[in-house]
């Protein structure tokens, strides 16, 4: 039987152009939760963020806009076309406190440590999400905290078991 490493398991959607546009357009939709769910756990003027699983960058942009000038921003990926994408983006709005940094998630090293570690549709593809965390732990200062903006699915079960009504179901 062959046993497979989980710890690098591809991005199910993949880093075509198409997804890569439809990562933008999922954005505009929720972007404004996602920096409401920013700004209340703390991100502030100054901090210095790691944006983990970041793809084309929007997270990262909305903790930059959050954290001013003074403050930076990390963007780490592990796909090469994504993290191109995401640095011609942030050149292109003259960002200068955003970088990007290509790793495996699990494999992910700094020599500085971070304030603030965040995310978005990230750990529902992992497949250890708890052995991640506790790696991005390791990468945060006393203190500092980890937010990660995910779907909850726990109600999907329900809707299979219990379809919603539709008007076809009236007849």
């Amino acid at each position: 039987m062959e046993t497979r490493d989980h710890s690098a398991s591809p991005y199910v959607m993949g880093h075509s152009d198409r997804e890569l546009q439809r990562l933008r357009r999922q954005a505009q939709l929720i972007d404004p939760i996602t920096r409401q769910f920013l700004a209340q756990a703390g991100l502030a003027h100054g901090m210095r963020v790691l944006d983990i699983g970041t793809g084309a960058g929007d997270v990262a942009f909305l903790a930059a806009d959050l954290i001013g000038p003074t403050g930076q921003v990390v963007g780490v990926d592990r796909s090469d076309a994504a993290l191109a994408t995401a640095r011609t983006r942030a050149e292109a709005m003259s960002l200068t406190n955003v970088t990007f940094r290509q790793s495996e998630l699990s494999e992910m090293t700094f020599d500085q440590l971070f304030d603030a570690a965040v995310g978005r549709y990230v750990l529902c593809f992992q497949p250890d999400p708890v052995s991640l965390l506790r790696g991005i732990a390791k990468l945060l200062r006393p203190g500092g905290f980890i937010l990660f903006h995910e779907p909850d699915r726990s109600q999907c079960a329900r809707f299979l078991r219990h379809p919603p009504m539709t008007d076809a179901a009236y007849g």
